[in-house]
């Protein structure tokens, strides 16, 4: 019975003694029982979400800075001093909807549309194409609960001889982009698929 006792004990201080040894850094390697804590503390919260950093790296991150055009967050271009005359002359012209209408090609936001003379006559024609002359004038507010705010990004397309002119201006009238189908390759894109020469015409 003692020396069964004595294998016994034997064994057990065996097994302590080796553990003891596992548990030790090997040779050459210094033993940093916090390294791998402090690497999850200097780990990025997540990659995939551009907000979580403290400086923004790009310029379309719309974290990082208000978009001046809803329909491109990625072109918030600074309004220059040339104004475009129909973005500030147009409330007296008819309509197309009575009331906004909520827009997602336009950044979400509450849109009202409004077309000159020329552009009126094509449409009560039922032309199929606008005549040169023709203009188009979307005002755009603010999606605020689900009401329309603050005014934001005027949109016009004027049709000229070379064809469609595409115009954006801030609040003010102050043009913010400017050009043809080529150079306004998104508004000319998006109004392609429009049943009446690139116009848009829902009412309500």
């Amino acid at each position: 019975m003692i020396k069964l006792k004595k294998l016994k004990l034997g064994a057990v201080t065996v097994f302590l003694l080796g553990a003891t040894l596992a548990a030790l850094p090997s040779p050459g390697v210094l033993a940093t029982p916090n390294q791998t804590g402090k690497q999850d503390q200097e780990k990025p919260m997540n990659p995939c979400n551009p907000c979580a950093q403290k400086k923004a790296q790009n310029p379309c991150n719309p974290c990082a800075k208000k978009a001046q055009n809803p329909c491109n967050p990625c072109g918030g271009k600074m309004a220059s001093g040339e104004v475009y005359v129909a973005a500030t002359s147009h409330r007296g012209w008819p309509k197309v909807n009575t009331k906004p209408l909520l827009s997602k090609a336009h950044g979400g936001m509450f849109v009202t549309s409004y077309t000159n003379t020329t552009a009126q006559s094509a449409i009560r024609g039922a032309a199929a194409s606008f005549p040169v002359g023709a203009i188009l004038v979307k005002d755009s507010y603010a999606n605020e609960s689900g009401k329309p705010g603050a005014k934001g990004t005027v949109f016009a397309m004027e049709k000229t001889q070379d064809g469609w002119l595409w115009v954006t201006t801030d609040a003010k009238g102050h043009i913010t982009g400017k050009g043809n189908n080529q150079e306004m390759k998104m508004c000319a894109d998006c109004h392609a698929q429009a049943k009446m020469d690139y116009a848009y015409l829902r009412s309500n």
